[in-house]
């Protein structure tokens, strides 16, 4: 921005202005009046830069600073109606008329020197406000643009921060339950659940992480939770992946994974969960179909649901498709889709 307005100053300086004043010839003044044509034209220049940079800026802030801009354009009012008044009042202007009538330069009419002074100040004037004001409503919109975008990554951070105590509840659920039936897979668990953690702890800084990274951590979520499970249940999981390396956030997909065994396992009811992700090209497909039993919703709050919905809407606001509701009695349906956010 800071070179665009350099450029711009330096049109106008060395373009803008002398074209202006050669399609309005009051060059001719050289001739007549050398020094009233030289003030005229530093004024201008004079013009352009306290516009620019003082009054169309001190226009858009507080009531103080709008005070000062529009006495300063008062001022400028002031200076312009003396410079072109100038020739009217000076007391030397009808000797100076005399001793000039040989001279082959033409005179222009008071009338008419009054006009160029005044449409060439008008002229600078306009072209200011316009880019003093192109550059404030753009320099508005960066700064809505940088409070959007910290107020974003404030929420995610704070939606990031629910999740990781929703997982923790329930895989300590998990374990607890193990504890007390005294199982033998409770080592494996615990060791399970260390990698778990420790995949949170590295990534809880990070706004996207690889795809690779999160089958895995979806993979071992799945192995964890099915040492608690009997022969009721039916869980599988598959994927095939095209780029490993594709950025997706953290802690994203397995929301939908959770609310399945939340909601889809029960210990002496035939029960499933099937799991399906598929990558390709720019896209990812994820899909999560459960059982449903009504005994294990009751008045709970799909929290963690509602919060993905929230961070999808920020991190992809146009380039994903999330359904998901319930197929008939017993079935719960999630289907999302996803653009990659290097495609943006």
């Amino acid at each position: 921005m800071k070179n665009v307005s350099l450029y711009i100053d330096l049109a106008f300086c060395f373009i803008f202005l002398p074209l202006m004043i050669f399609i309005f010839p009051v060059e001719r003044w050289w001739g007549t009046y050398p020094l009233f044509f030289s003030v005229f034209i530093g004024w201008l220049y004079v013009t352009y830069f306290v516009y620019k940079y003082f009054i169309v800026p001190n226009l858009f802030h507080g009531r103080k600073q709008r005070f000062y801009a529009l006495a300063a354009m008062a001022f400028s009012l002031l200076i312009t109606f003396l410079l072109s008044s100038y020739e009217i009042s000076s007391p030397f202007y009808h000797l100076r008329q005399q001793q000039l009538e040989s001279v082959s330069y033409p005179i222009w009419g008071v009338r008419q020197n009054q006009q160029a002074v005044w449409l060439h100040y008008i002229v600078v004037v306009t072209f200011c406000f316009a880019v003093g004001m192109l550059t404030e409503a753009y320099r508005q919109r960066l700064a809505r643009e940088e409070v959007e975008y910290e107020r974003n990554k404030a929420e995610l951070a704070l939606y990031k921060a629910q999740i990781n105590p929703h997982f923790l509840f329930n895989t300590l659920n998990t374990i607890y339950g193990l504890l007390i039936t005294h199982s033998d897979k409770t080592e494996a668990t615990l060791e399970r659940f260390i990698n778990l953690t420790k995949y949170m702890y590295n990534n809880a800084n990070h706004e996207f992480i690889s795809l690779a990274e999160e089958v895995e951590y979806i993979g071992q979520y799945i192995e964890l939770q099915k040492l608690r499970l009997n022969e009721f249940a039916d869980v599988r999981f598959t994927y095939e992946v095209e780029n490993e390396a594709m950025p997706v956030p953290p802690m994203m997909l397995i929301t939908f994974v959770e609310n399945a065994f939340k909601y889809g396992i029960s210990s002496n009811e035939s029960c499933f969960i099937h799991i399906c992700l598929n990558q390709q090209d720019d896209t990812i497909c994820f899909e999560v179909k459960n059982s449903v039993f009504d005994r294990n919703i009751g008045n709970s709050k799909r929290m963690g649901i509602e919060n993905c919905c929230r961070r999808l809407s920020l991190l992809y606001p146009d380039r994903h498709r999330l359904d998901f509701g319930r197929n008939g009695d017993n079935t719960f349906h999630v289907r999302l889709e996803l653009k990659s956010p290097n495609e943006c």
